[in-house]
Formats: C-alpha cells, sequence, structure tokens
C-alpha cells in the first residue's frame, strides 16, 4: 500500500511539473469574461499597443528586459484578439442561421414583407456586418502582433548571437593577468566594506533592533519548521531497510527525499537570509543585498547538486542507487561532483565580488576568472570520466554512454581553449548547455523508467508481443501498453525538448510564438487548422470508431441472435450499422476541425463529374477498396484463393491489394474483382486447416490395427490439433488392397506443408514397425510377420490456439 502511494505522489509530481512547463510556453492572459464586450475600445488599446511596440523596435539600444516586457504585452494582445476573433465566428453563425431562418428577402416587384420581419432582417443584417468586421480586425491584429513578436524575437536572436561571439581580452597576455590581478584586489575591498556600508544604512534608519530580533525569529522559525520536514521525510519517503529490491520509483522517490531532507535545513536558512537582505530590509541598488543574494544562490545550487548526487548515488546503500556505476565510481562520484560544485560556486561568487559598478565584471578580470574556472571545472570532469566509474544496465546503452563520454572528453578539453582565444561566453554557454542537456536528459530518462514501471505494475505484468499472441487476453493489454507508452514519451520528451531549445539559445519568444500559431490555428483559406482542433478531431475519430465497433459487436453477438432473423439479415443490418455509424463519426470528425459540410458537398459533386468522364472504374476500385478494409472480407495475411492464384495476401490499399503466390510472385488484383467474384478465403475466421492423407493397404491387414497406428501418428505431431479430433475412415474395398484416409486439423496453414510431411514419415515408420504393407498397382503379397503389440498412447487434451504460431526454420 506505501508501495503504491508513493508512486501515485511521484506520477502526480511529475503531471503537474510537466503540465506547468507546458503551460508557461504557452500561457496567455485569460480573455474577457464576454469577449464581444466593449469591442471597439479594446480594438483601440490594442492598436496604441501595437504602435508603441513598433516604435520600440526602431530603436537601437533596445535591452533584454524591454524586450521581454514588450513581448508580453504582444502576447497578451494576440490572446485577446484569437478570443475576439472565436467569439465573432460563432457569433456570425448563429446570426447567419437566424437569417436563414427568415427565408429570402422578398424579390424586386414582390409584395413587401412584414414590417417586424423586414426589421428583423435589416438588424441581423447589420450584426452579421458588425460580426464580420470584428472578426478582420482580430486577424489583422493578430498578424501585425504575430509579426512584431517575431521580429522582437529576430532581434533578441542577433543580440544572444552577437553577446556569444563577443571578444575579451585574451589571457596569453600578461598584462590582463596583472589587470585581473588589480580588479580582484578592488573587488575584495568593496566586498569587506560592503558589510560596514549596509550596516551604516541600517543603523542611520535605526533599525538596528528591528532587524536583529525579526532577522533571528525568521531565521530560527524557517529553521525548526526545516528540521520537523527534514524528518517527516526521511522516516516517510527515505530508503527503508526492510525493503530489499526497491523499485526504480521507489529508489527515486528515495533519493529526491533524502536530498531534500539533507539540504532542507541550510537551504532554508540561505533562503531566509536572502529574504532579510534583500526583501525586507527597505535598501534598494546595494552592493552588499546583490552579492547576498548571488552567493546565497550559488551555495543553495551547490546544496542541491550535491545532495542528488549523493542521494542518487547512494555510495554507503547499493540496493537504493538510481544511477548505473560500479560500486567503486559511486563514492569517488560523489566526492568529485562535490568537488566540482563546490569551484563552480566559489567562482561564481568571485565574479560577482566585481560587479560592484554594473550587472557585468570588468573584462579583464572576467576573461582570467573564465579562463581558470574552466581548466579547473574540465579536470575535475575530466576525472570524473573514466570508463571504470559507470556501467551500462544493458548492452544497448553501452554505446550510447561511450559517446557521451567521448562528447564531455571533447568540451573538457575545448572550453579552456575557447576563454584562453577570449571567447568567454562561448565557452560558458557551451558548458552550461551541455550540463544543462546530461541533466535535463537524465532526469527524463530516470522518470521515463519510473513510468514505465509503473505502467507495467498497472497492466499486471510485462506484456510481450509473443505473450500477446499465444494468450487472447493480453491483447488488448498489450494495446494499451503501447498507446500509454507513447504517452509517457510523449509528455516527458516534449518539454524536455522545448527546454533544450531555450537552453541553446533560440528566443523563448519565437518558440512561444511559433507554438502559440500551431495551438491556435493557422488560415488556410477559409479554414482554420489548429494543433488543439486537429487533435480533438482524431479523438473524436478513434473513440467514435471505436464506439461503434463496439456496438456492432454487441448487435451481433448478445441483440441480434435472439431476434430469430435469419443469419443473412443479422449480418445485414450489423454492417449496415456499422457503415451508418462510420459515416457519422467521420462527419463530427470533420466539422469539429471547423470545415464547412457544404465545401465537400462541392468536391463530391466535382468527383460526380468526374465519374461521368471516365473515373467509373476508379471509384469502382476505391469504394470496394473501402469496403473491404472496414467489413474486412480479406486481411493481411490471409490465405486467399482467386480465381487459379492462390497465395497470401501482403497489402491492401483504397485502389488493389497484392497477393503474394507461394512461388514469391506478386500479383496486383483490382478491389472490385475481389468484390464481384468469388475468393476462397482459407483463414477468414482462424488459421485452423484439415489435412486429408489417403494410402491403401494389402488385402488383409489388420484394419483395427492401422487406424490405432494412424491416430496414434496424428496425436503425436504437436501442431494436430486434439479438437476436433483426428479420425481414420475406411473408404472402400478395391481388387489391390483397403483405402483409408488420415483426416485432421493443423493449427495453423503456415504448417500445412510440414505436418503433412511429418506425418508421411511418422506413418511409414509405424507402419514398418508393425509389418503393415501399403499397396500399390503391381504390389506383391508377403506373408505378415508377427507384430509385436501396439502400445496404447493416452490422447492429450490440447487447447484450440487463439492465433498462428510463428512459423519455425
Amino acid at each position: 500500500m506505501r508501495a503504491n502511494r508513493s508512486l501515485f505522489i511521484l506520477f502526480a509530481a511529475i503531471f503537474y511539473l510537466l503540465l506547468g512547463t507546458f503551460g508557461m510556453a504557452v500561457a496567455q492572459t485569460p480573455p474577457p469574461a464576454n469577449p464581444l464586450a466593449d469591442v471597439p475600445e479594446r480594438i483601440i488599446g490594442w492598436e496604441r499597443t501595437l504602435k508603441d511596440a513598433e516604435d520600440i523596435l526602431q530603436r537601437d539600444d533596445l535591452a533584454q528586459p524591454e524586450i521581454q516586457a514588450t513581448t508580453k504585452e504582444l502576447t497578451n494582445v494576440i490572446g485577446g484578439a484569437q478570443a475576439l476573433r472565436t467569439a465573432s465566428q460563432q457569433a456570425v453563425q448563429s446570426v447567419a442561421t437566424e437569417l436563414q431562418s427568415l427565408g429570402p428577402a422578398p424579390a424586386e416587384g414582390a409584395p413587401p414583407e412584414d414590417e417586424k420581419v423586414a426589421a428583423t432582417r435589416t438588424a441581423l443584417a447589420k450584426r452579421q456586418a458588425e460580426l464580420d468586421g470584428y472578426v478582420s480586425q482580430a486577424q489583422l491584429t493578430m498578424v501585425r502582433a504575430q509579426n512584431l513578436v517575431a521580429a522582437f524575437g529576430v532581434h533578441e536572436q542577433g543580440q544572444f548571437t552577437a553577446q556569444l561571439f563577443k571578444r575579451l581580452p585574451s589571457p596569453l597576455r600578461p598584462s590582463v593577468w596583472l589587470e585581473a590581478w588589480q580588479q580582484l584586489l578592488n573587488a575584495v575591498d568593496d566586498t569587506v566594506t560592503a558589510p560596514q556600508q549596509w550596516w551604516r544604512a541600517i543603523a542611520a534608519q535605526k533599525m538596528e533592533s528591528i532587524i536583529l530580533i525579526g532577522g533571528l525569529l525568521l531565521i530560527s522559525t524557517s529553521l525548526l519548521i526545516g528540521w520537523q520536514l527534514h524528518i517527516f521525510l526521511r522516516r516517510r519517503w527515505g530508503p527503508n531497510p526492510s525493503i530489499e529490491e526497491p523499485s526504480h520509483a521507489r529508489r527515486i522517490l528515495a533519493a529526491g527525499s533524502m536530498a531534500v531532507a539533507d539540504i532542507l535545513l541550510p537551504c532554508i536558512f540561505l533562503t531566509a537570509l536572502r529574504l532579510l537582505v534583500t526583501e525586507i530590509i527597505p535598501i534598494k541598488s546595494d552592493f552588499f543585498a546583490m552579492f547576498v543574494g548571488g552567493t546565497t544562490a550559488n551555495l543553495i545550487g551547490f546544496l542541491l547538486v550535491s545532495g542528488l548526487a549523493r542521494a542518487m548515488l547512494s555510495p554507503h546503500a547499493p540496493t537504493w542507487r538510481v544511477i548505473p556505476v560500479t560500486p567503486q565510481g559511486a563514492l569517488q562520484i560523489a566526492h568529485k561532483v562535490t568537488l566540482l560544485a563546490i569551484m563552480v560556486a566559489v567562482f561564481n561568487m568571485i565574479y560577482l565580488m566585481a560587479t560592484k559598478d554594473g550587472p557585468e565584471a570588468p573584462a579583464a578580470f572576467r576573461a582570467c576568472n573564465t579562463f581558470l574556472r574552466d581548466v579547473v571545472v574540465g579536470a575535475i570532469a575530466l576525472s570524473l570520466l573514466r570508463r571504470a566509474y559507470w556501467a551500462a544496465p544493458d548492452a544497448r546503452l553501452t554505446g550510447i554512454l561511450g559517446l557521451v563520454r567521448r562528447l564531455l572528453i571533447v568540451v573538457a578539453c575545448v572550453s579552456p581553449l575557447l576563454s584562453l582565444a577570449g571567447y568567454a561566453d562561448l565557452s560558458e554557454r557551451i558548458l552550461i548547455a551541455v550540463t544543462a542537456t546530461l541533466v535535463i536528459v537524465g532526469l527524463a530518462w530516470l522518470l521515463r523508467s519510473a513510468l514505465l514501471e509503473g505502467l507495467a505494475r498497472v497492466l499486471g505484468s510485462e506484456v510481450t508481443d509473443e505473450g500477446a499472441a499465444a494468450v487472447p487476453g493480453q491483447t488488448q493489454a498489450l494495446r494499451l501498453s503501447f498507446w500509454a507508452r507513447l504517452l509517457v514519451e510523449t509528455v516527458l520528451w516534449l518539454p524536455a525538448f522545448y527546454s533544450l531549445l531555450v537552453i541553446y539559445g533560440l528566443s523563448p519568444s519565437l518558440l512561444n510564438l511559433i507554438i502559440n500559431r500551431a495551438v491556435s490555428g493557422i488560415q488556410v483559406g477559409q479554414v482554420t487548422l489548429s494543433l488543439t482542433e486537429i487533435i480533438l478531431a482524431l479523438f473524436v475519430l478513434v473513440a467514435g470508431l471505436f464506439i461503434v465497433g463496439r456496438v456492432k459487436r454487441w448487435l451481433s453477438d448478445q441483440i441480434l441472435p435472439r431476434s430469430r432473423f435469419d443469419v443473412g439479415l443479422q449480418n445485414s443490418v450489423t454492417a449496415g450499422f456499422g457503415y451508418v455509424g462510420s459515416i457519422i463519426v467521420i462527419t463530427l470528425a470533420v466539422v469539429t476541425l471547423g470545415i464547412d459540410l457544404s465545401n465537400i458537398a462541392i468536391i463530391a459533386g466535382a468527383l460526380s463529374v468526374g465519374v461521368g468522364f471516365g473515373l467509373k472504374t476508379i471509384v469502382e476500385n476505391f469504394v470496394a477498396g473501402i469496403l473491404i478494409l472496414i467489413e474486412r472480407p480479406i486481411k493481411v495475411g490471409d490465405w486467399i484463393v482467386v480465381g487459379g492464384t492462390e497465395g497470401t495476401v501482403k497489402r491492401i490499399s483504397v485502389r488493389s491489394t497484392e497477393v503474394e503466390t507461394f512461388d514469391n510472385a506478386s500479383v496486383i488484383f483490382p478491389n472490385s474483382e475481389l468484390i464481384a467474384n468469388s475468393v476462397v478465403n482459407w483463414t477468414l475466421r482462424d488459421r485452423i486447416i484439415r489435412i486429408v492423407i489417403p494410402m491403401r493397404v494389402v488385402p488383409g491387414t489388420d484394419t483395427k490395427l492401422v487406424r490405432d497406428l494412424l491416430l496414434d501418428c496424428a496425436r503425436q505431431q504437436r501442431r494436430v490439433c486434439a479438437e476436433p479430433a483426428p479420425t481414420v475412415l475406411f473408404k472402400r474395398f478395391v481388387d489391390i488392397g483397403l483405402e483409408f484416409e488420415l483426416r485432421c486439423f493443423v493449427i495453423d496453414t503456415a504448417y500445412v506443408n510440414q505436418v503433412t510431411s511429418d506425418l508421411n514419415f511418422a506413418i511409414d515408420n509405424a507402419f514398418r514397425a508393425h509389418g503393415v504393407e501399403m499397396a500399390h498397382t503391381a504390389s506383391v503379397v508377403r506373408p505378415k510377420p508377427e507384430t509385436a503389440p501396439l502400445p496404447v498412447t493416452e490422447p492429450t487434451k490440447q487447447p484450440k490456439p487463439a492465433g498462428p504460431i510463428p512459423a519455425e526454420e
């Protein structure tokens, strides 16, 4: 019970995390409760926003915060315009329906209509024109806003690229080091004097006692709450010694709980300190507050990385280890990852010390600091990549881990060279991108494994293709497992891919615009196609066809057999319901897409004209193909006989069907020929087939002995069905012997020739062993030797197979 609850908590956390990630990508300001209220005023406001954005775009000194703020305003405009367009289109359809209900206006010279009807017609026409104007204005506003967002995204992308390839002074020059050293000394002085200046500012406002008491209460309360949470997490979801082999999901939950529990107290202390210095105390634009904020953020990052490393590697409890490493590598990797996090935090804090005069440190200081950091980080990373530390869980991942290891070695060697050449920003971006890729892909892979394990637990067992073929009840579970696995892969990897695109430098404005256009829709003629509508239409189509199939089965299996109609009428009713239901479902799916059915009627009229000009045969084959695919009188893999052609169905399309003969030749049949002519399908209901082996023995042979030998040979064949049981028929007396037939059923048509051959061998051996002589046209009757008594073989009951068994070589 506890394991199931833990699994549920893990699934819920993943779901809400991914939902929030996707929501941030497509989030917009919610539209007003009534999108058609105050439309002229809102359009004027949108025009003003668009004009301001165009003016801002013309400037050369655009800063990143200003770009993001303007993009957010434009995104809100797009959301409001989309809501207005949708509401106006729905209102136009409603007004058009009301106008149609009034009928056509009186023709010229005809008697006038009632005044109230004429007034209503005029008001409705005016409202329709007004709504059409709203649709056009909303569409124009959306296009202008989207173009502006794209322009800001391109501008942002250009700024990012320029910053990325901005060259700093090269650390190869000694003067750069001397300049950086002097800047470091100045930064140390600024950092040492910053607390004193901060405290003097506090004292000037007479807030010393308030700060001391309030800070003490805040920090102590936070630590008390953190301690209780620490105890709760370790006891509730930490490693349980009584569990000998924890599941993958349970290990991930335990690792996350232990990591949070171990770093909770220091993180709460640092967070409280940061809030106290940067938010609660009213001293703005202070270097000390900025430094404390950056330092606490770096320390929290260090604690998080080191805590997760220890929890996932679990050096002292191998059964709770999440990451696949060797026992030797677990402790070494944990220590080196902690050292790596310490060094990154130290270099970041040193960088913060030099940012008193602006958001960036001086160029020489940045160049030297980045070079030293890249050298240290690269050295530690190379020591982490020793082959003896890592162990792939299976052979499939060995090549992937080897490729990742070589890539990281290249990055660890190239980054110091780039910073040495002066490209500090490019080197830093490469390190951040590679680290983020490893973290995001690794977490997604771990969560994927946990979720797939949960699916296997929910479905009851691991379902394989062979199991599904042998056990009919598992076919549905296999299908459900496939779709659930596809959903897990989509939900995990799409947000991960989005995050990686942003990390690698793609403008979030451009990316969100692409997603918004895909979700909101693209105008194609008079139809707006959106990803949401396409997914909804596919859902309606799949769900509707599934329901139609279930109802068809219910009618054919339970309702119609009780009606005492003849079988032909029952089949006609079932097939007719299937056709009508399928047409209704397809129509609903088309309407869900927002496609006007009148356009489909026009297309159907054009096709009818084309049929009259020579497309009759093509249409016949097309309709016949649809009937074959829906009614399924033949299926891919069936053994059929059409005319003089016998073979296996390899492919069915809407125009033709491909049949592969047993001589490996492909024969293409038009679908209309399969519908119009008789077709022998050996595997329509199942793949069981009967074989008949005739034989003739010399006169005077013991007929009961022959019967027992033949039945015993048939029962010993594992591919011969026990039900229906094999039978032996004594056909007739002839001059040269006695004629018999062995009739039995083979479990699959693929084994007909093999079973026939095996039975012939077995019958020949049995007859030779018991002295039964076959009769031929010119046979010579010999005296029958004495035979040993026939051993009695008990027939074994074999269940009727549900499907084919794969053919053996």
